[in-house]
């Protein structure tokens, strides 16, 4: 491995996508990674100052030598995607609309909540209901239109609402890779709006090697609600045995805004995951527990209230890899447990509402061979989920559900054109309960949809790249979207479902032009999503007699998304980093001829970052300002503006724009033992400043709950 000169590259990482497997580069520039059974494979080069790069591998019984020659670049971008294609590619060659969250931003930003962790990203946002429930929306999309995946385990417990967030911890992972837009054919229903895939670090690599163990310690603390939080991480390897495990936890006071403490807002959770796997010559087995729990208050426009939830979330995973002659067979089978609890106050002890999920995942994807030009998957994939209440109040009846899926996704590369392509083929049925509180009887729905793909990339030149995307996305009505009746507390809603309701079917098309050189990388691109019998929820103007609380429908029509998204890296030189994103997406129900609800408005984000390899005895040291600006949403759905009207006193919503300034600084030291102690510094919201984010749910309980001057400090120490 060298540079353009011919100069040895020395801490390249190298990493076999498909094997996980990896080797660091020595002086010389060498690596080696031994004991692959035969097959085609990716392999991806990366290290600070060079641009990553992705080779294609065939081996066989003869050992194979891959030299490479790395290009300067000041640039940082992911070396791979896995997500939105069939094999690995770099993020530059991949049809789909993809962003990815490194491991390096996760860590030093600590998330609360997965809509946290993706709220800068172009086209994403946070859909909130406090500082520890967040949920993502993509292009205006959000609960089970985005489909989030574990480490590519499906997770199926964020349909029930708005406040029923992803029981994940998005900064133990590696990165988080984020589709925008449909992706139904590699993923099914719930991928109409997106997916995004939570991935853990590979499994160290002990083949060849010495045993050994390692490990890394954090510790921090948040101000605007005083927050502590820790983590704790010990993995090693033997041979071909690789193991990890780790624990987080974070408890937090009452968030204070600019002008008051926002009452009952106070949570903690904590949780845990070990993982083992062995790695031979004919492939590899992983096995994965994770536990989590997180128990919340409820903040209510009564700040006496003292309402709290909790969830409790057992999940397991085991993936195999094994060659099938020259091609390559991946099998998953996972389950998950999730349960969800709402109390009224703080002294009950019995639930008001209780729900209880189990799922079952199976998928099979067997890589071919290259075909021709061709390479590609078949896969297949099974689901069965059931969904049981317990406590005082139902919302939805109980149900059990069962998918089926067939699918095929192909690429390939003729000279300047990058191809892909897929069709799949998805059954769905659902089995539902009566329920005589809820004053719904026995009923049977099933569903079947054929969706497509095709994506086109076109380099223009070496540096430009043109994209087109279009793909046929659908969702299947939940139990919660036909059955819902009932008071939901943690949202402070009485919410009513729709027996009637149809499969929602779009058909999105993507425009995109890409730019990466060794100093900038752009991407600007637009997007329209046609939606036919888009489901959604809006008030009905009426109070709930028994809960008093506020009556929200679910509904349908036709829709249309459309939109733009923009994001730029730019280093003028080698210690002056300028970042920035631009994004808006106009939602209409063209059914009613009136503005969808919860659309996010226009924001903007910016950042300007110092940085240097060292500074006297410090190493990686940073500096940055930044903010995010965003506007005010004038478009509002009329059950909307009739809802706030009544909820402001008749003085209606006006969402205010708002700019937020953000300040963060750090730097690393070695240590004896030649690891390193990172720290990191961050002044969120540094102005002070006022502000409500128009897709916070707390919006209408509580004037400008936004968190005020955020301190933010943090120490990860590896030993």
């Amino acid at each position: 491995m060298t540079d353009p000169g011919g100069k040895p590259v020395a801490q390249a990482a190298v990493r076999l996508i498909e094997l996980k497997r990896t080797a660091t580069s020595d002086n010389d520039g060498k690596y080696s990674i031994t004991q692959i059974p035969p097959g085609s494979y990716t392999i991806s080069f990366r290290v600070i100052g060079y641009a990553p790069q992705v080779r294609k591998v065939t081996v066989g019984a003869a050992d194979v030598t891959v030299d490479v020659t790395l290009k300067p670049s000041v640039i940082e971008l992911p070396a791979v995607q896995v997500s939105a294609s069939a094999e690995a590619t770099s993020a530059l060659n991949s049809p789909q609309p993809i962003a990815t969250v490194s491991e390096e931003d996760l860590t030093k930003v600590r998330p609360t909540s997965l809509g946290e962790a993706l709220a800068d990203v172009a086209g994403v946002r946070n859909n909130s209901s406090g500082a520890a429930a967040g949920k993502p929306v993509i292009r205006g999309l959000t609960n089970n239109r985005v489909l989030v995946l574990d480490n590519g385990q499906r997770l199926e417990h964020n349909q029930w609402g708005d406040d029923h967030f992803s029981s994940v911890e998005p900064a133990a992972s590696s990165r988080i890779e984020i589709i925008r837009g449909p992706a139904s054919v590699l993923y099914g229903s719930d991928a109409l709006g997106g997916v995004i895939n939570i991935i853990e670090p590979d499994l160290p690599d002990g083949i060849g090697r010495a045993p050994f163990v390692q490990g890394s310690v954090t510790g921090g603390f948040a101000s605007g609600n005083r927050q502590p939080d820790g983590s704790l991480t010990l993995e090693g390897a033997s041979s071909g045995f690789g193991y990890r495990a780790s624990v987080t936890g974070r408890t937090a006071e009452d968030t204070r805004t600019p002008t008051y403490t926002l009452w009952n807002s106070a949570y903690h959770n904590v949780g845990g995951t070990g993982t083992l796997g062995y790695r031979g010559t004919w492939g590899y087995l992983t096995g994965r527990y994770t536990y989590r729990n997180d128990r919340l208050n409820l903040t209510d426009e009564d700040p006496t209230a003292t309402g709290r939830a909790g969830t409790d979330d057992h999940r397991g995973h085991l993936d195999l890899s094994i060659p099938v002659g020259p091609s390559r067979l991946d099998w998953g089978v996972g389950y998950e447990r999730n349960q969800r609890h709402e109390w009224a106050d703080a002294t009950s002890t019995s639930e008001a509402f209780g729900m209880r999920q189990k799922s079952y995942t199976t998928e099979a994807r067997l890589h071919h061979s290259p075909l021709g030009p061709f390479s590609g998957l078949v896969g297949l994939s099974g689901e069965y989920t059931t969904d049981a209440n317990f406590g005082e109040e139902f919302l939805e009846p109980d149900s059990k559900a069962a998918d089926a899926a067939l699918y095929v996704f192909e690429q390939t590369d003729i000279g300047r054109w990058n191809l892909s392509f897929g069709g799949r083929y998805d059954y769905r049925h659902l089995d539902v309960d009566a329920n005589a509180d809820l004053g719904n009887p026995a009923a049977k729905r099933h569903w079947s949809s054929v969706t497509g793909n095709l994506g086109v990339l076109y380099h223009l030149t070496e540096p430009v790249a043109l994209v087109l995307n279009v793909g046929r996305g659908f969702r299947s009505p939940s139990t919660f979207d036909l059955f819902a009746n009932g008071p939901h507390e943690a949202t402070s809603t009485f919410e009513r479902g729709n027996p009637n309701l149809s499969t929602e079917t779009s058909l999105n098309t993507d425009v995109a032009v890409r730019i990466q050189s060794a100093s900038a990388a752009a991407e600007v691109g637009g997007f329209v999503n046609l939606i036919k019998n888009f489901i959604y929820t809006v008030p009905a103007n009426q109070i709930d007699p028994g809960s008093g609380l506020q009556i929200y429908d679910v509904t349908q029509g036709d829709a249309v998304l459309r939109g733009f998204e923009g994001q730029l890296q730019y280093h003028p030189t080698a210690y002056l980093h300028l970042e920035g994103t631009a994004d808006y997406v106009y939602g209409k129900n063209t059914t009613a001829g009136e503005a969808l609800p919860s659309m996010p408005p226009f924001r903007a984000t910016y950042t300007a970052r110092l940085e240097a390899r060292s500074l006297g005895k410090l190493s990686s040291p940073y500096f940055s300002v930044g903010g995010e600006s965003n506007a005010r949403q004038t478009r509002l759905n009329p059950a909307e503006a009739t809802f706030y009207a009544d909820a402001f006193g008749g003085q209606g919503y006006q969402s205010k724009p708002y700019t937020l300034v953000n300040l963060a600084t750090g730097f690393s030291l070695p240590t004896s033992a030649g690891r390193t102690v990172q720290f990191d510094f961050q002044l969120r919201n540094a102005l002070d400043q006022d502000w409500v984010d128009y897709l916070s749910h707390l919006k209408t309980l509580a004037p400008n709950p936004g968190i005020g001057r955020n301190f933010i400090a943090r120490v990860t120490a590896g030993f």
